[in-house]
């Protein structure tokens, strides 16, 4: 099975200086010639490094979430539920095949397998002064980062697609008769710790980026994405939560009867070690992380000690912290296809156009709790859907009051306020748009209104933007603002803003580690503790503050509330950020639900909903553009925009827990070595 494509050296890349920039950290070059032969590369120490650089293309690049998203980037919050993208749309409407899925990283990351392997074969010191040599040292930390990137490639492969096929020898692409068939997922598991574990113990790379010089904090962002010990613990501990999880062990019951051709068993039975597997090595991560100074960011209200914990949730996406575990540089505010530009409304920086189309969904906006940490469904939350109020704007420079609010919207956390963009909010900062008199541009997606419906399919179809992520003084086309009266005015403005695109930071793991320790103690104290950690820095009270105060018991110890805390928590703190998906799958709850109550009807994962207000309604706000003034509709008319609606009826069915092994690698296999996941149909080319 050709499952390696022959490497072409004009596709090489080259690693360019890794600071945090709008730059994506590696470029192409197609300085090598043709006739370049494998051992010219390793006796060269520029191309030794540019061979290197390729197999750093197996970065799965979150931030990269919007209709340019693909296998390598970040379709998966939208495929989820969380987030409402249009170019996922017929993804989860019509559903896929083994033929037809879209999102493979099969082949790709097999192709940067080899290109590590390659590396770990050939390279070798070379004699030379500046950048004309490579030092032993240099080549001992770059095969450990190739061993890294070989771990890392598998995670993602066995993330997706359960067992894949090992390779671990170098074949010889021109081969006809190479067939692989699937490695036992336990094989798979094992070999990826095993590698993580050669590399933890040898010590050869960096232990973070993260530096001190003196009583000052500072980090190596040149080498942010380049792994380093910290990370190699982090992706050890996440891998054997995934390897004790429902999905990966023997709760898939459909998967236990998967076998290779000659009998092997793909799928392992239960394994109640697993658990304590993935707690040890939560342990011995977090506590190298927390030796190194790794802590939760945090930001301060001025001249005090008190967490300002609506900056605290808005900085750590905005610059290098100590929460980060490991990151890239990767962002483009240009690109109208890419995240950046593709949630800002379509009519604000109009020119050029605005595709307004990465969104939120209702079911998301529904998991954010309320400022005193209760959920929407919760006796005494404080919670209403009628009417509206004032909301005071945390993410305007100037603090603005929004009027008008539906209540909905109102007395919610900061990560809310941090996320999701909703009718009537005011942007961050003044704009160059006269939406309103006095200069400050307004969200409003209700009928005939600017930021609602648009051409094609450039609009937000559930009535809500996602505005995590996304810089506060960013202003395309202006360099300054003058608002008169208003502290600090003018205000300096960017186009485009270096924020790191993060991979692992500590909170993720936080709630990995209440989760293993909701299996195996449901009364262990930590639980609460780490998830409690969480909360504080959003700014919303703790199960234990609000358990001895009585607004909200029966959570702690049961681990089924504990459990349904977990997800809820990490759906929240961790939206958009492509981790829901696998989430959901391993923990086996995308399957639909009787109610969209989570805390009356079960863990909220019904993939198949997906629902925001009610685009063709009047958005209830009389507001004046130029002479037209909408027209005011009551909230029980059926033309009201406040209205929970259906947008899409979403196809789930149980084998998507896995995706397909994709089809062509099938009809590739000649000896049909390669088999199907569970209840996917088995389709034999003729060969």
């Amino acid at each position: 099975m050709k499952i390696f494509n022959k490497l072409l050296f004009g596709t090489l890349v080259v690693t360019t200086v890794l600071t945090a920039s709008c730059k994506k950290y590696l470029d192409v070059s197609s300085e090598l010639a043709a006739n370049l032969t494998i051992d010219g590369v390793f006796e060269n120490a520029g191309y030794a490094k540019r061979w290197h650089a390729n197999a750093f293309n197996c970065i799965i690049e979150y931030s990269k979430n919007a209709s340019s998203a693909d296998a390598m980037s970040n379709p998966w919050s939208a495929i989820s539920g969380e987030m409402v993208c249009n170019f996922a749309r017929s993804t989860m409407v019509s559903g896929y095949t083994a033929g037809n899925a879209a999102y493979h990283r099969w082949a790709t990351q097999y192709q940067y397998i080899r290109q590590a392997l390659i590396f770990l074969q050939r390279a070798h010191a070379i004699p030379g002064s500046g950048s004309n040599g490579l030092p032993q040292s240099e080549v001992d930390r770059m095969k450990d980062e190739a061993r890294f990137l070989i771990a890392y490639s598998y995670f993602t492969l066995l993330e997706l697609y359960g067992p894949v096929p090992l390779v671990t020898e170098i074949a010889d692409p021109e081969d006809q008769n190479l067939d692989f068939a699937r490695a036992p997922m336990d094989d798979v598991i094992n070999y990826i710790d095993g590698l993580l574990a050669e590399i933890i113990a040898g010590g050869k790379l960096p232990a973070t980026i993260r530096q001190m010089n003196g009583s000052t904090i500072t980090y190596n962002t040149g080498e942010m994405v380049r792994p380093t010990l910290v990370a190699a613990y982090a992706l050890r501990a996440k891998l054997w939560v995934y390897a004790s999880s429902k999905l990966f062990n023997g709760g898939f019951s459909e998967s236990l009867a998967i076998t290779n051709n000659d009998g092997t068993r793909l799928f392992p039975d239960y394994n109640p070690e697993k658990i304590q597997t993935a707690k040890k090595n939560l342990e011995a991560f977090l506590d190298y992380a927390h030796g190194l100074g790794h802590k939760l960011h945090v930001e301060y209200y001025p001249n005090s000690t008190e967490i300002n914990p609506n900056e605290s949730v808005y900085q750590v996406f905005q610059k290098y912290n100590d929460e980060i575990i490991w990151a890239t540089a990767y962002n483009d505010y240009s690109n109208p296809n890419n995240q950046e530009r593709r949630s800002n409304p379509v009519d604000l920086y109009a020119s050029p156009t605005n595709f307004a189309n990465i969104g939120v969904s209702q079911e998301s906006v529904d998991a954010f709790f309320m400022d005193n940490g209760m959920t929407i469904y919760d006796q005494g939350s404080g919670y209403r859907e009628n009417g509206f109020t004032t909301v005071n704007n945390p993410t305007h420079v100037n603090n603005h009051a929004d009027q008008n609010i539906f209540n909905m919207y109102a007395n919610r956390e900061p990560r809310f306020y941090a996320t999701v963009g909703y009718n009537g909010k005011s942007w961050h900062i003044h704009a160059n748009e006269n939406n309103n008199a006095n200069g400050v541009y307004y969200q409003w997606y209700g009928r005939g209104k600017p930021s609602g419906i648009a051409g094609g399919e450039n609009w937000p179809r559930a009535g809500y933007m996602l505005y995590k992520f996304k810089n506060r003084r960013i202003a395309q086309g202006l360099t300054s603002i003058a608002v008169p009266g208003a502290p600090g005015s003018p205000f300096t403005v960017y186009t485009s803003w270096a924020r790191p695109s993060i991979l692992f930071r500590l909170a993720d793991f936080y709630l990995y580690y209440a989760e293993v320790l909701n299996e195996i103690n449901p009364g262990d104290p930590k639980i609460i503790e780490y998830i409690d950690k969480v909360r504080a820095r959003a700014g919303i009270p703790g199960y234990a503050e609000m358990s001895a105060s009585g607004t909200k018991t029966g959570i702690i110890g049961n681990k089924d509330a504990q459990f349904k805390a977990i997800v809820q928590e990490r759906h929240v703190e961790l939206l958009g950020e492509g981790q829901r998906w696998f989430d959901m799958r391993r923990w086996m709850i995308c399957d639909p639900v009787t109610t969209n109550q989570p805390d009356k009807g079960g863990v909220d994962g019904d993939i198949t909903r997906m629902s925001g207000m009610n685009m063709n309604g009047f958005d209830n706000v009389a507001i004046t553009y130029g002479n037209v003034t909408t027209t005011v509709k009551p909230l029980v008319d059926p033309d009201s925009f406040f209205k929970r609606t259906k947008l899409e009826d979403r196809r789930w069915v149980k084998e998507y827990y896995w995706y397909p092994v994709p089809q062509n690698e099938i009809n590739k296999s000649k000896g049909h070595l390669l088999v199907q996941n569970p209840l996917w149909p088995v389709v034999i080319s003729a060969q």
